[in-house]
């Protein structure tokens, strides 16, 4: 019995002593088992990252490929409009916020014009000129002097700005630049600069595409918007030059019988409209020059031009035809009523006070002039204004200070003014113009 007790006991203790083996094992596996796990863990949640950064740079690829394609069908349109022969300075502004909707897709614009100040020659001042994104414009925003905000910054550093470079001390000299207005947020502001001259500032806000490298997409905009601004200013000057006369403002000779008063003519006779043409010159204007000199007679000249232009009605043209020669065609007036305007026209100048008009023979600065009608005095250009010229000399003949018709038949003997209706400066009293 004993030695069964015994051997039972050896049985157990073997058995105890496998069981505790055992027991080892299995905690080694299931640490082995953990460990695999969290390997496995960290290489899923390394791969999650992965895949995470795999779709952002696959979202950039694709607004990246967006803005180059964007770029692609915009830019050959937008740079042909931009040096375009017929593009206004006006049209640029718009031009501009189409490139960068094309780039940036922005829920905000502004673009500025760089303005001279009514105390400074050189632009000290940015004026709005178009934007997208603001319901309300506040005042703060309409005009902004160089140096106030962050436009005014830019305007005045001319530097490009992302939104991170105005927390850098070294961009802004240590100095805190807040927002021109509260509800503009601006991702990039940059200037449009020709040379040493600011044209003006672009700012963008809200970006629904942000391209790679968006400074330099931005610089293309502002490059190309400055190019395009400064060829349509010399296109508008030099379109200006070909047209109009240097010392008056009005259009020249060769542009006003070649083009507007063509242009008159082919719709007076397509449409059975009537069209007259006045023809006058300033009295005596020899004798002004040479008591006052050619710089008051170029004064004179300005001044009637000014008095000239704010008298024309819609639809009619004028022109300095030559020295003191100046011609008027009136749209849709005969020759009766063309004849009356044209007298009014005289009575103003006539009432109107010149420097040194004393020094005249009469004591006023005053013309004469001729009208001749379509179709019945000419059907051209010229005729027009060759038979509204012999009016002019008819009434420079009956004593000038004066308007005469021309009614197609010879003038015959210089007392002779039959052939003529003469208005004479007698007439005032009816016109209501006139001085003593």
């Amino acid at each position: 019995m004993l030695l069964l007790a015994h051997l039972d006991l050896l049985v157990l203790a073997a058995l105890a002593g496998g069981l505790g083996a055992s027991l080892v094992a299995t905690r080694r596996k299931v640490r082995a088992l953990d460990e695999q796990i969290e390997r496995m863990r960290t290489l899923l949640a390394r791969s999650e990252a992965q895949s995470r950064d795999t779709a952002r740079i696959l979202a950039r690829m694709r607004s990246e490929r967006g803005v180059v394609a964007n770029l692609a069908l915009s830019l050959p349109h937008l740079v042909q409009e931009l040096n375009s022969e017929e593009l206004k300075p006006r049209k640029v502004p718009e031009l501009i916020l189409s490139l960068v909707d094309a780039l940036f897709q922005p829920g905000q614009v502004v673009y500025y014009a760089a303005r001279s100040s009514a105390l400074a020659s050189s632009p000290r001042e940015l004026h709005l000129v178009a934007q997208t994104g603001l319901p309300d414009v506040p005042e703060s925003l309409a005009r902004v002097p160089f140096g106030v905000g962050k436009l005014g910054w830019v305007a005045e550093r001319r530097v490009d700005m992302l939104a991170e470079d105005w927390q850098s001390p070294v961009r802004t000299d240590g100095r805190r630049i807040e927002d021109n207005c509260v509800g503009l947020k601006l991702d990039i502001v940059g200037p449009l600069v020709h040379g040493t001259q600011l044209l003006g500032v672009l700012g963008i806000g809200s970006l629904g595409i942000r391209p790679q490298d968006e400074k330099l997409m931005f610089q293309l905009v502002t490059n190309l918007g400055a190019m395009a601004l400064v060829n349509s200013e010399q296109r508008a000057r030099l379109s200006e030059q070909a047209t109009t006369d240097g010392l008056t403002g009005l259009l020249n000779k060769g542009y006003f019988i070649q083009r507007e008063l063509a242009q008159m003519i082919n719709r007076a006779e397509r449409e059975a409209r009537p069209l007259s043409v006045f023809i006058f010159d300033i009295d005596h204007f020899k004798n002004y020059n040479d008591t006052n000199g050619h710089p008051a007679g170029d004064d004179l000249l300005r001044d009637l031009a000014a008095i000239l232009r704010q008298s024309l009605r819609p639809g009619d043209a004028c022109c300095r035809y030559g020295g003191e020669e100046f011609v008027v065609a009136m749209s849709d007036l005969a020759a009766e009523e063309a004849l009356r305007v044209a007298d009014r026209l005289r009575s103003q100048i006539a009432g109107h006070v010149f420097p040194h008009e004393a020094k005249q023979p009469s004591g006023d600065v005053t013309i004469s002039g001729g009208i001749a009608a379509f179709p019945h005095d000419g059907t051209s250009a010229q005729e027009l204004i060759r038979h509204a010229d012999v009016a002019l000399y008819e009434s420079k003949r009956g004593g000038r200070n004066r308007v005469a018709r021309y009614r197609g038949v010879d003038i015959g003997d210089a007392d002779d003014a039959t052939g003529f209706d003469l208005v004479q400066a007698g007439d005032d009293r009816e016109s209501g113009a006139g001085r003593p």
